[in-house]
């Protein structure tokens, strides 16, 4: 095994017991919406999934319209029209952090990975518990209100981990675990031209430069269930991963690192790799 010198991130508090979880967003409701000649001012039907660690999230949000026309494949083998409808996803990965304030809780989403563009605000809402396994999410810095439901089966077990390269360096990825429930992040490879404007969509930024399509879209993020050493993956950012089950089997190594054995795709490598530990709540041992 490769020596390794995992990077040391920055403690933060943890968010409350009751924020973990998978939470399902069942409805969002804005004004911006609204602005564009016939959107409705609300949504119901966009796929949308947040995976809540203590510290660590992932978001994962597909729209109705691109998982309609949906072409299980590589991103090469996608059309102009399919890949224009891939840059509409949205889904990120980073810390979460939670104050508390006398009129409520203030939770904001510090990305590290973004499907999309940098944005020109931060992602901060309130929350508001309606019952335990049900909040709303009402923006601050932009005019929204989401409302989440819990997943059942996703509390028990929260773990964290980073992928290391082979000099023993973060390189990005991410694996989210919660209760039944694992994402997946591997940024793209290739960023964002120096002095892109921020507040731009992938679809905008893709209109001026579409040769780019391939190399901005090459970024992962998946979600699905993991049982019984097999994670089937619900929903990813990559088609071609929709609906796939991979062996999967992640343990403890010691208390800086863990095991992972997860090949990138079916067919491909399955040779257990070093992870670094970013978090690792396992009170039942489940994981070994």
């Amino acid at each position: 095994m490769i020596a390794t010198t995992p990077r040391a991130w920055p403690i933060t508090a943890p968010v409350p017991d009751d924020l973990r979880g998978v939470w399902v967003r069942t409805l969002l409701q804005t004004d911006t919406l609204a602005e564009h000649a016939g959107a409705p001012p609300s949504d119901t039907t966009s796929w949308v999934r947040w995976l809540q660690t203590s510290r660590w999230h992932v978001d994962l949000r597909v729209p109705e319209r691109a998982l309609q026309a949906r072409h299980v494949a590589p991103l090469a083998q996608q059309t102009p029209a399919q890949l224009a409808l891939l840059a509409e996803q949205q889904g990120f990965t980073g810390v979460t952090t939670v104050e508390t304030h006398p009129t409520g809780e203030v939770c904001t989403w510090l990305r590290h990975t973004d499907f999309q563009p940098p944005s020109l605000h931060p992602d901060a809402g309130w929350l508001l518990f309606e019952r335990p396994d049900r909040l709303v999410e009402v923006g601050i810095h932009a005019d929204y209100n989401e409302v989440w439901e819990r997943l059942p089966g996703s509390s028990g077990c929260f773990v964290a981990l980073g992928g290391l390269d082979i000099d023993g360096r973060d390189d990005g990825r991410r694996l989210l675990l919660a209760g039944h429930y694992l994402a997946r992040v591997r940024p793209r490879q290739r960023g964002w031209p120096r002095g892109m404007p921020p507040g731009l969509s992938l679809t905008e930024a893709l209109l001026t430069q579409p040769e780019r399509a391939h190399d901005w879209l090459d970024c992962e993020i998946s979600f699905g269930a993991l049982h019984e050493g097999v994670w089937q993956v619900e929903r990813s950012t990559l088609p071609e991963l929709d609906g796939q089950a991979l062996p999967c089997q992640l343990h403890r190594l010691d208390a800086r690192m863990a095991g992972v054995t997860l090949p990138v795709r079916p067919g491909a490598p399955t040779e257990p790799e070093a992870w670094q530990i970013l978090e690792w709540d396992d009170p039942e041992a489940t994981l070994g």
